[in-house]
């Protein structure tokens, strides 16, 4: 089963016809649409409507390892190094609001472009522009994407977002969001296709001594259970990137730490250090 949580019904419109969904009228609380393959939610606009939506919609299902999650809408563009209308694959989320990050498994090919995303709980423009650390915003991504974790494996979410401005929402209506998402519907259903064929647990991820080093690493620094999540996210990118693991962490198992407070500036260290390289 593929579930999709839209923001907009502008955003969600063009899949309902194209898949021909139909409405769940058992369902009062939001919009949701349908048919045997596809399950759609309409959460509303904003980090919170989109966390809370999607946990509505995933609570009471019964979520198996080969389905996916697609969080699909529009975003706006901090540098013109995407077009609009590019269809971008989210490979780094960031809440503007806590400064958490998420990084999903790219496991598999595909024909978009990658990008950084950054959501906010308030819209962003162009005066703001120095204050943005991703290459694309919204306000949902993050929220929608927290929430998804919480019934899915990482390499099951996926954040598709679609260019239509440059940080300059004027002119943005229903109508243009909605032609927006038409142009790429195809290539999104191509993805689609593509993409539910591919099945990958956590264990293939990683290799027998990687994951030695990386148990060894998290005892030496004595993380929290938070900051085993982010440390095994932050591990996936960095190996999904075609990087040595080894090469950043290794040297992490051999220092001495004395308390929580050293094993959580080193922490920050390997973060900083996977996240520019």
């Amino acid at each position: 089963m593929i579930y999709v949580a839209a923001a907009l019904t502008a955003e969600a419109k063009p899949l309902i016809t194209y898949f021909k969904l139909k409405r769940d009228n058992e369902i009062k609380k939001y919009q949701v649409f349908k048919n045997e393959e596809i399950i759609l939610i309409i959460t509303g606009s904003g980090m919170m409507q989109g966390a809370i939506g999607t946990t509505y919609l995933l609570s009471s299902l019964n979520i198996r390892e080969e389905d996916i999650f697609v969080n699909l809408g529009i975003c706006g563009a901090v540098k013109e190094i995407f077009q609009v209308g590019d269809i971008v694959l989210c490979n780094k989320i960031t809440n503007n609001g806590n400064g958490k990050s998420f990084y999903p498994d790219m496991l598999f090919r595909h024909k978009f472009k990658e990008g950084t995303l950054e959501s906010f709980f308030y819209v962003v423009d162009k005066s703001m522009e120095s204050e943005i650390k991703g290459e694309l915003v919204d306000m949902e991504g993050a929220g929608i994407y927290e929430a998804a974790s919480l019934f899915f494996s990482q390499h099951q979410i996926n954040i598709i977002k679609i260019v239509s401005d440059y940080l300059d929402t004027t002119g943005i209506t229903a109508e243009k969001v909605t032609h927006i998402v038409e142009s790429g519907i195809l290539s999104i259903d191509e993805w689609l296709n593509e993409r539910k064929k591919f099945n990958v647990s956590d264990k293939e991820i990683f290799t027998l001594n990687e994951k030695d080093i990386m148990n060894m690493v998290e005892k030496n620094l004595r993380l929290t259970e938070s900051m085993h999540y982010e440390f095994m996210e932050l591990m996936k990118y960095h190996k999904l990137k075609n990087k040595n693991i080894k090469d950043v962490i290794s040297k992490y198992s051999k220092i001495e730490i004395k308390d929580k407070r050293e094993g959580k500036i080193n922490f920050e260290k390997i973060r900083k250090e996977i996240i520019e390289l």
